[in-house]
């Protein structure tokens, strides 16, 4: 389904949709990469990092043009789409996350070196994997330095909820948290699996866990 383009992204302030990929591994991949490599890139920059790129490319052009990028936070996208775009347009929106991600794993497979390549560290790549925190709020847009970056409540919520127990419970697979108020407006209610984060500083997130591969197939705990 081909939804409308979120021309209201860029209003100063209103209800949107949050949309947060996050690279899962990454962390560990460059640390790995650091110990191959070193420090000292005299000698080049070492692939990782182009793989890193590729990967991110993938998720942006993916999610468009329904979300907007706001920008890239290290490993991760940060994006966006005006509410009144989106609500209502649960399928599409799932469908086309779905998208999304059949993309960033072709990517990955484009971006994983061959048998030939020396290095013991950069074909981990092929482990890298997504998670993505969808949430829905009020957030105005600022003017930071020669740009701007989105602010409020909504947008501190959905970057809390990155660190989550939910592989607690599913283990490490690709997910979709959509959180109760998006679910809402998206009208997808009732699918996937119920969940809740509580954050010191946050009140009870409430909503559900969804497969990655395919939001809308059940998803069951891990026993």
């Amino acid at each position: 389904m081909e939804l409308a383009a979120s021309t209201a992204a860029d209003a100063p302030a209103g209800d949107r949709y949050l949309l947060l990929a996050d690279i899962s591994g990454f962390t560990s991949f460059l640390a790995s990469v650091e110990e191959a490599h070193g420090v000292d890139f005299s000698e080049g920059i070492p692939i990782a990092y182009s793989l890193l790129a590729e990967l991110l490319d993938s998720v942006t052009t993916g999610l468009s043009p329904e979300f907007a990028l706001v920008k890239l936070e290290g490993d991760a996208v940060f994006a966006c789409a005006a509410a009144a775009s989106l609500d209502g347009e649960g399928a599409g929106v799932l469908d086309r996350i779905a998208t999304m991600y059949a993309g960033f794993l072709a990517a990955r497979t484009r971006a994983t070196p061959g048998p030939e390549h020396v290095c013991t560290a950069c074909p981990n790549v092929a482990y890298l994997d997504l998670k993505v925190i969808l949430h829905r709020g009020v957030c105005v847009r600022q003017s930071v330095g020669g740009g701007s970056d989105l602010l409020g409540p909504a947008v501190t919520v959905a970057h809390r909820l990155l660190k989550n127990g939910i592989r607690d419970r599913i283990g490490y697979r690709p997910y979709l948290f959509v959180t109760d108020a998006a679910a809402t407006g998206l009208g997808v209610t009732g699918v996937g699996l119920a969940h809740q984060e509580q954050y010191p500083d946050a009140a009870e997130v409430r909503g559900s866990i969804l497969d990655l591969r395919a939001p809308l197939a059940p998803l069951a705990p891990v026993a």
